[in-house]
């Protein structure tokens, strides 16, 4: 299933499932430190980590890869992955979203544009009545997306100096109930 958006700058997007033919274009994704600190996980360290990294996401049916249709790569991903509880078991009707773009295309309305047209998927197509995302407090550009896309914030937690991801930050919480029309 492959959803088409524009952006502000009529670049066209298709949002598709990824396939191991977009190994390259998602390794400069995943070995990009910048990007890597921000999503919360560590950069990939060769191209066979990629490709193992991306089999794990093409499992994920409402993962999606970002191309652009101009030049037929794949330059971000976007997706709703499984929410849990707090008693552990996974959340009804809810979501949450993940993002990454490649650093070359920042600053373009890229994720702006994959995001609204996710979150419509998500709404729409999967009935989902409540959509879910964090972003650390120094991401203004991630805050942006998030707040132009109807996402409210309910919650910020500073984590531990020694916690694995985001350490000594403070992490925003945001949540969407409907689609910003």
């Amino acid at each position: 299933m492959g959803m088409v958006t524009v952006t502000t700058r009529n670049e066209q997007l298709e949002l598709r499932p990824f396939t191991l033919a977009d190994t390259v274009d998602y390794y400069d994704l995943v070995r990009d430190p910048s990007i890597a600190a921000s999503a919360g996980f560590t950069p990939a360290h060769s191209l066979m980590e990629a490709e193992f990294l991306l089999k794990q996401q093409a499992k994920l049916p409402q993962i999606f890869a970002i191309e652009l249709t101009t030049i037929h790569h794949v330059i971000g991903s976007v997706g709703l992955y499984e929410r849990m509880t707090n008693t552990g078991e996974p959340a009804t009707l809810e979501m949450d979203l993940g993002y990454m773009l490649n650093a070359r295309y920042w600053g373009r309305g890229i994720m702006t544009a994959a995001v609204a047209r996710l979150l419509q998927y998500g709404f729409e197509t999967l009935h989902l009545r409540r959509i879910t995302a964090s972003c650390l407090a120094n991401n203004l550009a991630s805050k942006r997306i998030l707040e132009h896309a109807n996402f409210r914030q309910y919650d910020a937690v500073r984590h531990p100096d020694y916690a694995p991801f985001g350490a000594g930050q403070t992490e925003l919480f945001f949540d969407c109930v409907e689609l910003n029309l």
